[in-house]
């Protein structure tokens, strides 16, 4: 369908519609060229003044206002978005008005910093989701406005189309016409007007809740910079003072009522709220549940098979724990819309399954410290959801904290140093880690216990929910690399991946380079997270921008540190791409396309030096060197190399010369000059050959073009051998050839085409000697020579034939019966 059948118009409308449309914004200057050059970039940007609609155009022009009214009424009417907007806007209103006062409470009461990041994650939220309402009303209101400003332009213009009809006598038809069209317009102006204003009026108050997100982010912002600075300022009372709990025991009712109303508010929303995604996760936990509970099975079957499956059945043991850690990772996520004192509580209740998960991989003296720091992390949990309100739940609560955490991680080091070196579960060597990890947690947790009792309540809040969290965190992301790790493994044992070559062939290889990745991905995760919930990810990425955007000059040439990290990833991104598809090639398009292995190869190398180059000049991008620059360098480069690399170049030349006419292919049979062997591999500037004994010769590709190069294997692997054989005189030929024939023709190795012969060479001294030619395969040349020497050997015998073996007779002759030679003494 053609855009004018979708949209209805007629070429009828669109002639006087265009016509309509010159009229009214063809720019002054055409109309007045002629008044000179000077005028025009003035005149140019304005448009030209109304003018009357020609008398022959009125009727057209009439259709083409009246559908252009209905084009337009399609912004007139609000859309289901912008009435959303409309209805729920008050609501938002309330709330944040609400929401902003306990913000203020709440930061006269100096609450933490993972209470300060989480109400600035809220707030974050909720400014996004205003500004793209914001967005959506700027552009209905651009749109109301063009509209109306259109059909001002319109109505003018129409109303000097009537002057000037009059002016000229025009039927009353045609007045009649231009009356009806001023009507319809004169009625449309107010409605797009009123419209555009409310439209305008909307999008001002939803810019006010922005503004005021805006406002509160701030406050929150200076508030953690404020923590930060002063934190090791005592700024509470001592945990003995009398004042402190006569305050906290009065408060901590009615803060423990408000908290328990608000958790049951925002339960109730994320179990009855689409938007929140609870639906979701709970169709995550089933499927993953299903999923794995269907594995089982399989798993079985391979385990009877004798398959070692060991690492992945602890996951598939335990279906409903791990796909609780898989819903939980969802539902706790950052992007999770789930409000934050859910995500607080899912967090708490996560534990069950990550313990579960990681408790068959602990030693049974390892178990009791690791679930208390678990349990006080719940613990910590309660602390944090009371917001810092009163000062004592803080306090006291971080004191047992530390004191509980310090006593396991005392039992923890004391495991450590009697079972070092003899459990098998810890990797060689890795113990002084745990041990120095464990170290730095118990002085961290002293610092905690400390501070919470003389009062520096942002120290202690730094310090021990620090490790805390910075446990439960490293169990969770163990737990999900395990369940992953598990999922993949089956994943490579099952259709359609265990179809694949790769697959096959590199299962164990593929595993180990995904679970690499995995960790990889849990271990900078783990540090996002880790800073996120101190409140420390802000000032973080603050320095590590500061650090890139630090100038880097060398004599003209300058750039940035962010800018070489850039050009260092570019290539090193581009490294993994092109090691990536050539593997992929390598393992399933050749094979599966019966391309020749020296094709294979050089389309490997062309795709290996083409992202190569590509990836070095988006790199160059990233430096602002510009291709200009590159050409300009190029050039005086190449005047160095006509002087000084004239070798390196034909090198390099003879090179894709071998790649593009291929005389020779890797794993080719080749012999140049006294060198024999097989050819490993074709470089940009040399070739290696590995020769019959082992060594790996490396040759200039120049020679391989212009000297003599013998390719045994170039059109095909066969290769014709000869074996010499001799037999004693009185054999006859024709039976010596026939036995011989026969030989080479019952072993399995032989071609049979063409067909081995034999034939009778020479009379020798001793024998009569014959050869028998034979065609192989190249690499079993030598073998099956060996075995039809020795064959020929046992067939000769068991012919009743001989091998004549050289011998002299020597007479020995008295010196009576020999005459002396002429002239010698005594003749």
């Amino acid at each position: 369908m053609s855009s004018r059948q979708q949209w209805g118009i007629s070429s009828a409308v669109l002639r006087p519609a265009a016509a309509l449309l010159l009229v009214l914004w063809v720019p002054a200057p055409l109309a007045g060229a002629a008044d000179g050059p000077a005028a025009a970039p003035a005149a140019a940007t304005i448009p030209a003044a109304p003018a009357p609609i020609p008398i022959e155009h009125i009727a057209p022009s009439a259709t083409a206002v009246a559908q252009l009214l209905r084009h337009l009424a399609a912004d007139l009417i609000p859309g289901a978005e912008i009435e959303s907007i409309r209805t729920t806007l008050p609501g938002i209103v309330t709330a944040l008005a609400t929401d902003e006062g306990q913000l203020l409470d709440l930061l006269r009461d100096q609450p933490s910093l993972e209470t300060l990041q989480a109400q600035e994650e809220g707030w974050h939220a909720r400014q996004l989701a205003l500004t793209a309402w914001l967005d959506t009303l700027t552009g209905r209101a651009a749109r109301l406005q063009d509209a109306a400003t259109s059909l001002t332009r319109l109505h003018e213009t129409w109303t000097l189309t009537r002057q000037a009809a009059q002016a000229a006598a025009s039927p009353a038809a045609v007045l009649a016409q231009v009356d009806n069209t001023l009507a319809t317009l004169a009625a449309a102006q107010p409605l797009y007007r009123a419209q555009r204003d409310d439209a305008l009026d909307l999008q001002a108050a939803v810019a006010r809740e922005v503004t005021r997100c805006e406002g509160a982010r701030t406050r929150i912002l200076e508030a953690q910079e404020g923590n930060v600075g002063g934190v090791f300022a005592l700024t509470g009372r001592p945990l003995w003072s009398p004042t402190l709990w006569t305050q906290g025991l009065a408060a901590i009712p009615g803060r423990a009522h408000q908290v328990a109303a608000t958790l049951r508010v925002q339960v109730g929303l994320y179990l009855h709220e689409p938007a929140k995604r609870m639906p979701l996760h709970l169709a995550i936990f089933l499927a993953t549940l299903i999923a794995l509970r269907a594995a089982r099975g399989r798993l079985r079957h391979w385990a009877a098979a004798g398959e070692d499956i060991a690492r992945i059945t602890v996951v598939f043991d335990r279906p409903v724990a791990a796909a609780l850690v898989v819903a939980l990772i969802f539902a706790t996520s950052l992007a999770s819309p789930a409000p934050a004192e859910v995500k607080e509580l899912l967090g708490a209740l996560a534990l069950a399954p990550l313990i579960l998960l990681a408790r068959p991989l602990l030693d049974a003296a390892l178990r009791p410290p690791l679930l208390t720091l678990g349990l006080l992390f719940a613990l910590d949990r309660a602390r944090h959801a009371f917001g810092g309100a009163p000062p004592l739940v803080d306090q006291a609560l971080i004191f047992v904290e530390s004191l509980a955490g310090g006593i396991a991680l005392l039992w923890l080091l004391y495991h450590l140093k009697q079972r070092a070196g003899d459990d098998e579960r810890v990797p060689p060597g890795t113990t002084w880690v745990w041990r120095l990890l464990a170290g730095a947690a118990l002085a961290a947790l002293a610092v905690g216990l400390a501070a919470s009792l003389v009062g520096s309540l942002r120290l202690a809040r730094l310090s021990t929910p620090a490790v805390l969290v910075g446990w439960v965190y490293v169990l969770w992301f163990y737990a999900a690399v395990r369940v992953l790790t598990a999922v993949l493994a089956f994943a490579l044992r099952v259709w359609p991946l265990r179809s694949l070559n790769m697959v096959r062939d590199h299962r164990k290889w593929l595993l180990l380079r995904a679970q690499r990745l995995l960790i990889w991905v849990a271990v900078l995760s783990w540090w996002y997270r880790y800073l996120d919930y101190l409140g420390l990810w802000a000032p973080f990425t603050a320095a590590i921008q500061y650090s890139l955007a630090a100038r880097l000059t060398l004599g003209s040439f300058s750039t940035s540190a962010g800018d070489v990290l850039a050009f260092a990833v570019t290539l090193w991104a581009a490294h993994l791409v092109s090691a990536g598809l050539r593997f992929v090639l390598q393992e399933e398009v050749y094979p599966r396309t019966r391309v020749s292995s020296g094709i294979s190869y050089a389309a490997s190398s062309l795709l290996q030096y083409s992202i190569a180059i590509l990836a070095f000049f988006i790199a160059l991008g990233f430096l602002g060197i510009t291709l200009t620059q590159v050409t300009v360098f190029t050039g005086a480069l190449g005047i160095g190399i006509g002087f000084g690399l004239q070798s390196v170049v034909q090198n390099f030349a003879s090179g894709l010369i071998l790649l593009f006419e291929q005389p020779i292919h890797v794993g080719d049979a080749v012999q140049v000059g006294e060198l024999q062997g097989r050819v490993r591999r074709i470089g940009i500037r040399a070739s290696v050959v590995r020769t019959l004994q082992g060594a790996e010769v490396i040759i200039p590709n120049s020679q391989l073009t212009a000297n003599q190069v013998t390719n045994w294997t170039l059109s095909d692997r066969q290769r014709r051998f000869e074996l010499p054989v001799g037999v004693g005189y009185g054999s006859e030929p024709q039976r010596v050839i026939a036995l011989l024939e026969g030989v080479a023709q019952a072993h399995p190795k032989v071609s049979p085409e063409p067909p081995p012969r034999c034939y009778f060479m020479s009379y020798g001294d001793s024998s009569i000697n014959f050869e028998l030619r034979a065609w192989t395969d190249y690499d079993d040349t030598t073998e099956v020579r060996s075995a039809l020497a020795a064959a020929v050997y046992q067939a000769v015998y068991a012919a009743g034939l001989s091998f004549p073996f050289p011998q002299r007779e020597v007479r020995l002759l008295s010196s009576e019966n020999v005459a002396p030679a002429p002239g010698a003494p005594g003749a």
